[in-house]
């Protein structure tokens, strides 16, 4: 029950500080957009792209710390570079295989794996949805 609980955790984890990186985005879609009525459509999109990417990548980031704390904390890493690094790779599915889990905490790797792709996957589609909002209103 403690694994499930775990999952349970980090998965909402995950989500949660997706939701707060999508809300953020928002707000940056609409500050970008205000302060770039006068630019050209080509330096709007910039803006907007530029602003869009940065937050979401700050989200992700956010988003492998968590999964590198619980890694850390659980005792499956020895340190936080290692985990940290570890959660990097996994969450962006590549998957080096320098630093391996032991047999009972695969599933974390597997399960930082999945949601890491669909992570990255939102943040796409994301991108796009306010590079397509701001066109339309430019």
């Amino acid at each position: 029950m403690d694994r499930v609980a775990a999952i349970l955790g980090l998965v909402a984890g995950t989500v949660a500080l997706q939701a707060v990186a999508q809300t953020v985005l928002l707000s940056s879609v609409g500050f970008f957009d205000r302060r770039t009525r006068e630019a050209t459509e080509t330096w709007r999109t910039f803006w907007i792209s530029l602003g869009a990417v940065l937050v979401l990548i700050l989200g992700h980031v956010a988003q492998m710390a968590l999964w590198a704390g619980f890694f850390l904390w659980r005792g499956v890493l020895p340190s936080f570079d290692d985990a940290y690094y570890f959660s990097l790779v996994t969450f962006a599915t590549l998957g080096y295989g320098d630093i391996v889990l032991a047999p009972q905490h695969r599933i974390f790797g597997a399960l930082e794996a999945a949601c890491g792709s669909l992570m990255l996957g939102w943040s796409t589609a994301l991108i796009f949805a306010a590079v397509s909002a701001a066109r339309k209103r430019g």
